[in-house]
């Protein structure tokens, strides 16, 4: 029974994807041999930063960068499917059967882990364990990762919810420490947008509004970091 409802999906979907002119080949899909792939998996911060466009604000020509959201700190599935590609992993979904019109997705060279202020506080020992173990598949591999700090909160959201601030500094301490120990590249956000040593809180003119969110002098910010951490 699932067998035929698997394939009536397929038949429909493949009819639509005809109806509606999807059946074109995306040069967009195919990877540059000159650059190196670079892969974001994050979440809202990472997908307001508009990562696939940073090449051409930063002239970085050496690197092409994408972002896959992730909603949540465990990000266990989405770096799985990463490194099944050129595979794919299959969903039940349109955007999957219009996946085989376009060229294979293709393994990135770097893996960059970042998450987002939203999950703590939160299992710090649970979080530290997840860390491990994807460094661990993505280096068995063979491509590179590098972790990322979480960007903090400002000083009046830390205050309105108890123990995010502590819960943030804490992992983000730990994380350096880890990356320093296993020989791993660190793209310090938490350093490039706090106050200051002390006061590790975000800045209050980089804040969108919200007190979590950035605003657009904090992605000119991390484009710089990040252009210059790729170009080291």
């Amino acid at each position: 029974m699932i067998k035929a409802v698997k394939k009536i999906f397929f038949v429909v979907a493949a009819g639509l994807l005809v109806l509606t002119g999807c059946t074109q080949i995306q040069d967009q899909g195919k990877a540059d041999a000159s650059k190196k792939n670079v892969m974001f998996v994050g979440a809202s911060i990472g997908k307001a930063w508009k990562l696939a466009e940073y090449s051409q604000r930063t002239g970085d020509r050496a690197h092409s960068v994408e972002f896959i959201a992730v909603y949540q700190f465990d990000k266990t599935e989405a770096i799985d499917e990463i490194l099944m590609r050129p595979k794919r992993k299959f969903h039940f979904t349109l955007s999957y059967i219009k996946g085989f019109f376009r060229p294979s997705p293709v393994l990135p060279n770097i893996i960059v882990i970042k998450e987002c202020s939203s999950y703590f506080p939160g299992d710090i020992a649970l979080q530290q364990e997840l860390v491990q173990k994807w460094v661990k598949r993505i280096r068995d591999a063979r491509v590179e990762v590098i972790l990322a700090t979480v960007v903090p909160v400002t000083r009046a959201r830390a205050e309105a919810v108890q123990g995010k601030i502590e819960g943030i500094l804490a992992y983000n301490d730990w994380i350096r420490d880890y990356a320093k120990k296993e020989k791993i590249t660190l793209i310090d956000l938490e350093a490039a947008l706090r106050k200051s040593d002390r006061e590790r809180s975000l800045r209050d003119e980089l804040n969108s509004g919200d007190g979590t969110h950035l605003n657009q002098k904090a992605y000119e910010i991390l484009d710089n970091l990040l252009r210059d951490l790729l170009q080291r």
